[in-house]
């Protein structure tokens, strides 16, 4: 009997459950039913072959399900009007593309120039792309998941190329990769380590090597300590004074004068930093000077042996090898053992510096040392591969670190530039090739083709005034003391002052106190979509790729825009629709291709009362191409062809035609 009333409770909260998920995936109303109710029935059959139905079909279960207590409960409310959502669906995002002309010829798909774009496409279709069936089940232990938000959007049907992005933050918890999970390779470690100088917030301009570099504490008087003068003759730093002795004294000192100390007290400590990054960036710089020497050394090493056995063809050359070597130990001052360990690393620079130039040098980290003393993957295919990537090793250096060249002087070799403007001018090609300006990429299209490297949107002053539609007044109408505004998503304080923000949800956008630009690339797609955005370093799962800006605008049609609504300032309840352009100013958000299994998606966020549009990654590893889905919305209506070429592909040449 117990075992009977069990499964009487199994069977009612079963059927409560499936009740409740059919409800939240449809739109039935129940309104318009006095005693709604659910009935679940489950039958057993005969099924032949050729999937059709044999004899006659016998009840197994049945269950009715009273939904009364459902229909006067609060309703839920819906973020996206144009299609309905699965429950636990990943988050809505707006992608965004090159913009051109609407007279302008059709161009190859994916990054191509002209779509228009709105905000709230559903990401339901990633679970269609998934490798396994499973993963729908455990949908919600994963990241980057968004729940239905409330959108006053309307659909305009005359409308294409639109793109909905959603507003609820990523959950940034990581998922465990399927089967054997390969960790990157020495190389790999290498390269990364590589774009991570090359975007960090290095400094290698060799005036920081001969610079006098000078530092007072203060007085003696005022601090305490006695200052120490560098044997350099340059460097003057007063040794600080110890904690419970400095605030022993400034308790001893009359009250007006212990305000006075303590301006003094933070200037010798904001004086002690600049010092200290000016030492460390040296350091720096000298640390790459004696890698691209070493390398050098050892050019100099064989031409000095060829040389002389050129002259004396008859003598065997290991002669003269061991006869320089010795005259090397001797101007070194080391023994042989220890100069052949230090030559076969490096060996080992020169071996890099031959594949990937002198800026695989100068920018790479302190694996490289590993890499080449321990040689593992140091083969022919990993030289090709340093030699595909310098020349986009080199724009990058010649456009964020215009003087890193001058370290080449040393060797006797050019400090010329090969490339100058924005790292985002250039087109990089992942054969090796040279690069091509961005301009040309476009000419074909758009002969007049010109576009401007932006870091902030720009208000279209024409159709907004001085307004920036953007802006939406605070939720609340409290007026809190501290005058800062409140983060929608985690509600702690935003400020661009780092000192006082406390809202990290992108700190490497927003509210750091220095931003290094995003380790991304524009290059040649071999597939047809003409450029695309490659990530060069690895996107944890919620980590922001950058911000999409343009010119903020609105009224456009028929070509590739980001539309976006926020709430009215004037009238609550209301809400303002703005568009964003890229069609001659922009950045490399304006690249991001289309896929129909993306790894990334554009995300709202608020900034200072201020609506931006973030793209976020969903787990990017490095050298992978970034992508968005356009969306249903985007796809109504054109006469293209997705070539994304993923086996969920919803947008096929076959698909188009029937659209």
């Amino acid at each position: 009997m117990v075992s009977s009333d069990k499964a009487a409770d199994a069977h009612t909260e079963l059927s409560q459950y499936i009740a409740r998920i059919l409800l939240e995936r449809s739109n039935w109303s129940l309104e318009s039913l006095d005693h709604p109710v659910l009935r679940i029935e489950a039958h057993l059959e005969e099924e032949s072959s050729q999937g059709e139905r044999t004899g006659q079909s016998r009840p197994v279960f049945s269950h009715v399900v009273d939904l009364s207590a459902t229909k006067t409960s609060e309703p839920r409310t819906r973020q996206i009007k144009a299609a309905p959502v699965p429950p636990r669906a990943a988050p809505d995002r707006a992608a965004a593309c090159p913009i051109e002309p609407e007279d302008r010829p059709e161009e190859p798909r994916n990054t191509i120039p002209g779509k228009s774009v709105t905000e709230g496409a559903d990401d339901a279709e990633e679970e269609n792309c998934s490798e396994a069936a499973s993963e729908s089940h455990h949908k919600g232990t994963g990241g980057l998941r968004l729940a239905r938000s409330d959108s006053n959007l309307v659909e305009d049907t005359d409308s294409q190329r639109q793109i909905h992005s959603g507003d609820k933050f990523p959950k940034r918890r990581k998922v465990k990769p399927e089967g054997h999970f390969l960790q990157p390779s020495t190389l790999d470690k290498l390269i990364g380590g590589i774009w991570e100088q090359i975007h960090g917030t290095v400094s290698l301009d060799p005036q920081n090597l001969v610079q006098q570099l000078q530092l007072r504490g203060g007085d003696d008087n005022n601090t305490g300590g006695t200052t120490i003068e560098s044997p350099i003759g340059g460097f003057l730093m007063a040794p600080p004074v110890g904690t419970t002795q400095l605030i022993a004294d400034e308790a001893a000192k009359p009250r007006d004068d212990t305000r006075t100390a303590i301006p003094e007290m933070s200037d010798a400590f904001s004086r002690s930093n600049v010092f200290c990054r000016q030492v460390t960036q040296a350091s720096r710089a000298c640390r790459s000077l004696e890698v691209i020497v070493q390398a050098r050394w050892v050019e100099y090493f064989d031409a000095y042996v060829d040389g002389w056995a050129r002259a004396n063809a008859g003598v065997p050359r290991s002669r003269y090898n061991k006869a320089a070597l010795m005259g090397a130990c001797a101007d070194f001052g080391w023994s042989e053992k220890e100069l052949r360990n230090k030559m076969y690393v490096w060996r080992g620079y020169k071996e890099i510096k031959d594949a990937g130039g002198w800026v695989a040098l100068v920018f790479a980290g302190m694996g490289i040392y590993r890499f080449c003393k321990y040689r593992i993957g140091f083969d022919k295919e990993s030289m090709q591969r340093l030699r595909n990537l310098r020349p986009a090793m080199e724009v990058a250096a010649d456009t964020l670190h215009p003087q890193w060249r001058q370290l080449l002087t040393v060797l006797g070799e050019s400090s010329e530039k090969l490339y100058h403007g924005h790292q985002h001018d250039w087109v990089v090609q992942l054969d090796g090739t040279n690069p091509i300006p961005l301009r040309n990429t476009y000419l074909q299209w758009d002969p007049q083709f010109s576009y401007r490297q932006l870091d902030e949107s720009i208000v279209d002053e024409a159709t907004w005034g001085c307004d920036d539609p953007r802006w939406s007044m605070p939720a609340s109408d409290v007026v809190r003391a501290s005058a800062l505004p409140l983060c929608e998503t985690c509600e702690k304080e935003q400020s661009d002052d780092p000192k006082l923000n406390n809202c990290y949800c992108f700190p490497t956008l927003f509210g750091c106190a220095v931003t290094s630009p995003s380790p991304v690339l524009v290059f040649r797609t071999p597939d047809g979509k003409n450029n695309g955005l490659l990530a060069l370093c690895a996107f944890e799962r919620g980590a922001p790729i950058g911000e999409f800006v343009g010119l903020v605008t609105k009224g456009f049609r028929e070509v590739d825009v980001m539309e976006s609504t926020t709430s009215s300032s004037g009238s609550p309840g209301s809400s303002v629709s703005y568009q964003i352009w890229q069609g001659r100013q922009g950045n490399f958000t304006r690249f991001v291709n289309h896929s129909c299994k993306a790894n990334s998606q554009y995300q709202r966020f608020t900034w200072l009362h201020t609506q931006r549009i973030i793209l976020v990654s969903k787990g990017i590893d490095a050298g992978t191409e970034i992508t968005v889905d356009y969306s249903d919305k985007y796809w109504k209506g054109l006469n293209k062809a997705c070539l994304c070429g993923e086996s969920c592909c919803r947008y096929r040449k076959a698909d188009s035609d029937k659209r």
